[in-house]
């Protein structure tokens, strides 16, 4: 290859790719806001091209179909539920740490304020995952209740480590707890969404605390 076919060749390759990954993160990031703003089903791969300012075949050059984009606005939206939801819940060294059933309980209820948090901050992304979204295609239906059954069987090894101790009672199923848990997620979340308050939601945690907390402790266990 002589000096000059180098030259032309070198340099350019780098910035274009650099140029298609920073387009892509924009239509995913355009499409994100779309979705949650005005509805998957009424949105267009044109109004997403529009939020970014290019031309609508642009949008083809990246993503085959509106369908298409919705995977990555998928993940873009359970990474940010699950880096804002959990935090650092289930770092390893948090994992080892031996809980107990007031902790668990606290560190459930964190995990609604976070989530009714966004609710209130991003109502469009909430209302998207819980009643838009699962009806699309059996295909996102999966997705979405794979990442429920990942988030309840790791809550369900968590909750082994404490029934192993002594701590919960042993009769029960440590991964439909996990299930419970994340189901009790959901209606102060829709209050929430519905404009309810912090007191309102204070009062649903203490009550869910009532019942957890007697039905999941090993009432042999010491004090």
């Amino acid at each position: 290859m002589t000096e000059s076919a180098k030259r032309s060749r070198g340099p350019g390759r780098p910035r274009d790719e650099q140029n298609t990954e920073r387009r892509r993160r924009e239509l995913i990031a355009a499409a994100y806001h779309v979705f949650t703003t005005k509805g998957y089903a009424a949105a267009s791969a044109a109004d997403i091209a529009a939020e970014v300012g290019v031309g609508y075949g642009t949008f083809y050059r990246y993503f085959d179909s509106k369908r298409a984009i919705l995977d990555h606005v998928v993940d873009y939206g359970i990474d940010r539920l699950l880096s804002e939801i959990a935090g650092d819940v289930f770092e390893p060294a948090l994992l080892e740490h031996e809980f107990t059933v007031e902790e668990l309980i606290e560190t459930w209820s964190g995990a609604v304020e976070r989530m009714c948090h966004i609710a209130e901050s991003d109502p469009g992304l909430m209302q998207a995952m819980l009643f838009e979204l699962p009806g699309i295609d059996e295909e996102l239906n999966t997705r979405i209740l794979g990442l429920g059954g990942i988030l309840a069987a790791t809550v369900g090894r968590f909750l082994s480590r404490a029934v192993d101790s002594g701590l919960l009672r042993d009769d029960v199923n440590t991964e439909d707890v996990g299930w419970i848990l994340l189901a009790l997620t959901i209606p102060p979340v829709m209050r929430a969404l519905q404009g309810g308050g912090e007191t309102e939601r204070r009062r649903y945690v203490d009550t869910a605390m009532a019942v957890l907390t007697p039905g999941l402790r090993n009432m042999a266990a010491p004090d």
